[in-house]
């Protein structure tokens, strides 16, 4: 029988307040080694003395940025040094790098003052002792335990801004499609000279060296402010063009109503870009120097057409459906019918049909072609086309956006906030990504400005993965798990292209289609780009079939749409496998009455997706996620109904200040045994969007929620009882801050919990779902709260007890208001 997802309509009925544990006593680091200690005790002072020398001998200021590097034991918010040592009235923390990386503001003095301060540590190990316990145990003073965590603390340098080669830089800006300027980040922005007057004279004498410093460039250099989230860090476009004009510096805000503007062409004069380099590989205020991103087809690649057109089936103007906007260069004719709007700046000869018009087939009747097995749900899909980018082949991307990713990211935007009012599309297909890798420390512009994006316009945009170059190509998935280890192991220059770092986004990877000769089915295609993105969190998120990359007749690559005339043609790449997602979720949104948040709809994808068989090997565990995600999703019709041996409950609500979320009930009694030993398995997915400053690099998501299914204890107590997806071992072994953030997804805004507990658990049938918050040091609760959505989900493994029943009649004898989540939007405002 077919059983609907519940949702909670009285969410706000389970808030209370907040269980804080107060962050734990202090630790000593170097307990009972304290020659070690003492040796360390001495570098760090003579680190830090030798950083002041170095502030007090620059001519331009004697103000600079220091990393605080942390030993990995001491990643956890209660171990960092900001209480003793690094206090913000003297050393202000002004963001990070990657994990444990601390970067804060200094000055010779208060380095000196902190020096001063780790030789007052204590050099031996204090003992005390714990009566509970029954032994002695360390006792450090503030001063011992934060000096122990530290490993070291660096002058932030050269090395650490610019990775690239003076070569490498003129040549890669030589290309028109690139803008032509640098991207400069500043660990801050110069106020209006008018207020300069207010600055300490260590700030006034940084702004000053640094637009002198630009000025003395010479003729022709353009600066120009980019557009930002408000939290994020100030960002400057650095151009050397070929013009006499003074030196153009336009630090403020950048206009709003400014698109476009003649830019005088590039200048390739190595000596120029060398005196450039230098100035900002020096200057304190300079965070990161970096070359612009090109945007990029995910390039597929196709095989032979077809010799029969497909039958292209006609749109049903009686009744709706799901609604997707492709972002690409444009749909074919074969589409018309199902093209409800378009939103087109380029001309007829810079268009590319092909690539849209083959991720628009898949919506549009990709199940007719290639099956449920690869295209689950029902053929059909009103689209909307985004036709801004230009054929990569006519050379015109230039000429439309001549100032490079800023001005195609504008265009986005405008193109996304248009349709999104004209219509009410809130899923959007992006196969194009920029040309630059992600990395694991830093939350990348791009991706930062697509998250605004989706966020502003109260959308989800799907991004592909991005393929590998054909040269870094993988050989195909054996089906030898340790023969697969070795081949992922051998793989080079296969990570994720930025945007797929977007964490208000889905990226999404590729998988073999079944059926195909050479091809495991569903194994990670050879060509489909892993994570991880970000050292917080699971990328790609998602994967779906994407078409094999060997192709071999008859089938070629056994992904099949059609092209912009409506002949049928096979392809693959992680673009394709990209609107197959974006389908679901579009369907999933057109299902549910009602505003569905975005939390719900991406919960909803990733509650159900499953790891493919190929990759379910306890071998391939610490690869499999940087491979396909959380797995491939199902149609929407097994995601919204499920069978009567489980049950699955939606909470979306807000977490709120001092607040947390506590839902008590009982576990379904055909799972409960004698004793009070509860048996069955269960999932939870717990989706969020905290804040997020990319100042503070891996470390840029501010708020971590958290989620835990607990059970009663006999003293009173809760205990929890899953286990994150990805963390090794069991739940109740302690792991600290380090561990928690690879494996356990701590700070990540999704995390997946699950267990199987076939012979039952506990004494006690008393059950709570609790929702709670952690902020980082020094970041503040936003007054409206963290939006999230938790989904639950409890079942018999055999399958045969009446689990739906049982609970839910369970909660509505307990006063619980549920309801089915296709209809609950009539009664409740936030599904």
């Amino acid at each position: 029988m077919a059983s609907p997802i519940q949702i909670i309509l009285n969410p706000e009925n389970y808030e209370e307040a907040r269980e804080t544990s107060g962050g734990g006593p202090k630790k000593d680091f170097f307990a009972n080694r304290d020659q070690e200690f003492r040796e360390h005790k001495a570098r760090l002072i003579a680190q830090l003395r030798t950083i002041a020398d170095g502030l007090r001998a620059n001519p331009q200021t004697d103000l600079g940025y220091v990393k605080v590097i942390l030993c990995r034991s001491a990643w956890a918010k209660s171990h960092r040094p900001l209480k003793a040592l690094f206090k913000p009235d003297r050393t202000p923390i002004v963001g990070g790098a990657d994990l444990g990386v601390m970067l804060v503001e200094a000055r010779p003095q208060p380095l000196l003052q902190v020096a001063d301060d780790i030789a007052r540590a204590e050099d031996d190990t204090r003992l005390r002792l714990v009566p509970t316990l029954g032994k002695e145990v360390p006792y450090p003073s503030a001063l011992r335990s934060e000096t122990g965590a530290i490993e070291r603390i660096d002058i932030y340098g050269e090395s650490d801004r610019r990775g690239f080669s003076l070569e490498e830089a003129v040549a890669w800006l030589s290309n028109p499609i690139t803008g032509g300027s640098y991207e400069v980040e500043l660990f801050d922005v110069p106020p209006p000279r008018g207020d300069w007057d207010a600055l300490t004279e260590s700030h006034r004498r940084l702004f000053q060296s640094f637009v002198a410093g630009l000025t003395s460039l010479g003729e022709g250099l353009m600066v120009q402010r980019l557009p930002t989230r408000v939290r994020a860090q100030p960002l400057l476009s650095v151009r050397v063009s070929r013009s006499t004009a003074a030196p153009t510096l336009r630090l403020g805000p950048p206009p709003q109503a400014e698109r476009r503007r003649e830019v005088a062409p590039f200048d390739p004069s190595q000596e120029r870009h060398r005196r450039l380099l230098a100035f900002l590989d020096r200057h304190p205020l300079v965070r990161k120097v970096s070359l612009p991103g090109v945007v990029v087809r995910t390039t597929a690649h196709q095989g032979r057409l077809r010799p029969s057109e497909a039958v292209v089936p006609v749109r049903d103007t009686a009744r709706t459906h799901p609604k997707i906007g492709v972002i690409d260069g444009g749909l074919g004719a074969a589409l018309s019918d199902w093209v409800i709007d378009r939103w087109d700046i380029l001309a007829d000869e810079h268009k590319d049909l092909a690539h849209g018009s083959f991720i628009g087939g898949l919506a549009v009747l990709g199940g007719a072609l290639n099956g449920t097995q690869c295209c689950p749900e029902p053929d059909g899909a009103e689209l909307v086309d985004l036709a801004v980018f230009p054929s990569e082949n006519s050379g015109a991307i230039a000429s439309y956006y001549p100032e490079g990713l800023p001005q195609f990211f504008d265009e986005v935007e405008t193109a996304i906030g248009e349709v999104r009012s004209r219509h009410g599309v809130r899923v959007f297909n992006m196969s194009l990504n920029v040309l630059q890798p992600a990395t694991l420390d830093r939350y990348g512009p791009h991706a930062a400005r697509l998250d605004r994006i989706a966020e502003d316009n109260d959308a989800i945009i799907f991004v592909s993965a991005g393929n590998v170059d054909p040269h870094n190509l993988r050989p195909e998935w054996p089906s030898d798990a340790t023969q697969a280890l070795a081949t992922i192991a051998a793989s080079i220059n296969d990570g994720l292209l930025t945007p797929a770092e977007s964490v208000r986004n889905v990226a999404v990877a590729a998988v073999n289609p079944p059926g195909h000769p050479v091809s495991v089915p569903f194994a990670p295609c050879r060509f489909s780009r892993r994570g991880p993105g970000l050292r917080a969190g699971v990328k790609p998120d998602l994967a779906h079939v994407g078409g094999s990359g060997s192709p071999q007749p008859p089938l070629d690559h056994a992904l099949f749409s059609v092209t912009p005339e409506g002949a049928v043609i096979s392809g693959c790449g992680t673009s394709y496998a990209t609107p197959l997602v974006a389908k679901t979720a579009a369907a999933l949104d057109h299902a549910i009455e009602g505003d569905v948040s975005r939390e719900t709809l991406i919960g909803l994808l990733i509650h159900n997706a499953r790891i493919p068989e190929p990759l379910q090997a306890k071998a391939l565990a610490p690869v499999a996620r940087h491979l396909v995600g959380f797995g491939v999703p199902p149609s929407t019709e097994h995601i919204l109904e499920t069978d009567d041996h489980e049950i699955t409950l939606v909470f979306a609500s807000r977490i709120r200040r001092d607040q947390q979320v506590t839902f008590r009930f009982s576990w379904p009694a055909s799972l409960v045994g004698p004793g009070g030993r509860c048996r069955g398995a269960a999932r939870l997915t717990l989706v969020s969007s905290p804040p997020l400053d990319p100042r503070y690099g891996s470390e840029f998501v501010r708020i971590n929620l958290e989620a835990a299914l607990q059970q009663e204890q006999p003293d009173g107590g809760w205990k929890g009882r899953l286990d994150p997806l990805y963390l090794p071992g069991r739940s109740e072994i302690p792991v600290i801050e380090a561990e928690l953030i690879e494996h356990g997804l701590k700070w990540s805004p999704v995390k997946v919990f699950a267990k199987t507990m076939p012979r039952g658990v506990g004494l006690s049938s008393n059950w709570r779902l609790a929702v709670n918050y952690l902020t980082r040091a020094g970041e503040e609760m936003p007054d409206d709260g963290v939006p999230f959505t938790a989904i639950l989900t409890i079942s018999d493994p055999e399958g045969a007890q009446p689990v739906f029943n049982d609970l839910r009649q369970t909660l509505m004898a307990l006063g619980v208001q549920i309801a089915d989540i296709r209809t609950a939007a009539r009664i409740t405002p936030r599904v």
